[in-house]
């Protein structure tokens, strides 16, 4: 039976989370780590993981609760709500979930008692500078095969704190159309990172170079070749779990309007008793509401692999981030001049659903993935059906 809704003891983690959380002052996180200082998000990061928010989905056997996606939802909303820096979604969401699955039993000894106390950070490294594109035919970069290792010399871009993570899944051609996810640890093997200027400075994006490097045959995420159809599947998870990352964040941004439209005055009143403000914060919760069931109904389908995941992952991606992008717009306007300082957070926001609207591929991609799920690949009336999704969604 499907339940869109938190259990109690889910209510009760999220509430000790949130707790947490609120205490180390929200977004001053995300503050510092615009400046340089990590010290709060690792702080954070530490404090998250004696919470067990980072063992949730991870097997017991390992040092986690063994439990699913499902359970991470508690613990991505609340980060979302604070923007915290880093990788917690792709470290828990993507390659803690790969790696239980698909890893060897050395790999799963090595990160998974790691990822589960706090102590790995993983990212992936899929976009090249030439494509810009998270598709398969996208990647270039080469794995050479030479006896029991792999060489793998070029760049990779759009990499998710490539600076900082302790590890990155990468994928590399091994073959003319074949692709192979590779495990390289930076304790191991090293690799050089530019810092990119994004629009979110709370995030680190990085350009990562590979330089020849010599990686053993042990380091292969799965069987030689058969990489895409594991970072498919591992794509899905974390685009389920962003999207329930930005719920937490427009959850924050309605609750941040309200409370401004009720302090705020003009006229000797509130601003919220004017009706044009009224409905617009009715709108925005309006769309939170929608972007909600949607996500939720995601995370549900990864987690029980619904005959559907497919199409729920790609309608959930598209849906929250034109919502996430409306809401925290809105906001930005509801606000007023003040709203384009940096004084307050309405920015931070905005620009968070700003890199989120291009991270793991576009939205016209997501609708590329719906028309074809529900057989709508008509030739001329593909391009019909993109611009109906499209004018729905906004």
């Amino acid at each position: 039976m499907m339940y869109f809704a938190l259990t109690k003891e889910q209510k009760l983690f999220q509430t000790s989370v949130r707790k947490y959380l609120a205490a180390q002052e929200k977004t001053r996180a995300a503050r510092l780590f615009i400046t340089g200082d990590l010290t709060h998000y690792e702080k954070i990061w530490t404090g998250l993981a004696e919470l067990g928010a980072m063992a949730i989905n991870i097997p017991e056997e390992y040092g986690g609760a063994g439990l699913t996606q499902i359970d991470l939802i508690p613990v991505l909303e609340e980060v979302g709500r604070i923007l915290l820096p880093g990788v917690y979604a792709e470290t828990v969401a993507f390659a803690a979930p790969l790696i239980t699955k698909y890893g060897t039993e050395q790999q799963q000894e090595r990160y998974l008692p790691k990822i589960a106390a706090g102590e790995a950070k993983m990212s992936l490294a899929i976009v090249e500078p030439d494509t810009l594109s998270f598709a398969q035919q996208a990647i270039q970069l080469e794995a050479k095969s030479i006896g029991d290792y792999f060489i793998i010399n070029g760049t990779k871009t759009f990499v998710i704190d490539g600076d900082y993570a302790d590890a990155l899944i990468v994928a590399a051609k091994t073959s003319e159309e074949d692709i192979t996810l590779f495990i390289i640890d930076k304790e191991e093997l090293q690799w050089t990172t530019k810092r990119l200027q994004v629009v979110d400075e709370t995030k680190s994006v990085t350009e990562v170079h590979f330089d020849h490097l010599r990686i053993p045959k042990t380091a292969v995420l799965g069987e030689v070749h058969g990489g895409w159809a594991i970072y498919q599947e591992g794509e899905q998870s974390l685009k389920a779990a962003l999207a329930m990352i930005s719920i937490g964040s427009m959850e924050e941004v309605v609750e941040m309007c309200t409370e401004y439209a009720k302090t705020r005055e003009q006229f000797g009143h509130a601003i919220g008793r004017f009706q044009a403000v009224k409905h617009r914060i009715v709108e925005m919760k309006v769309e939170l509401d929608l972007a909600k069931s949607i996500a939720y109904y995601a995370n549900w389908a990864v987690a029980e692999q619904a005959a559907d995941v497919v199409t729920a992952v790609a309608s959930a991606d598209a849906f929250v981030k034109n919502a996430f992008m409306e809401v925290a717009a809105h906001n930005i306007q509801m606000h007023g001049g003040i709203g384009f300082t940096t004084e307050i957070d309405c920015h931070l926001f905005l620009k968070r659903a700003r890199l989120l609207e291009s991270y793991l591929g576009q939205l016209q991609d997501s609708y590329d993935v719906i028309i074809k799920a529900q057989g709508w690949m008509l030739n001329d009336q593909t391009v019909q059906q993109s611009e109906v999704l499209q004018s729905n969604n906004t």
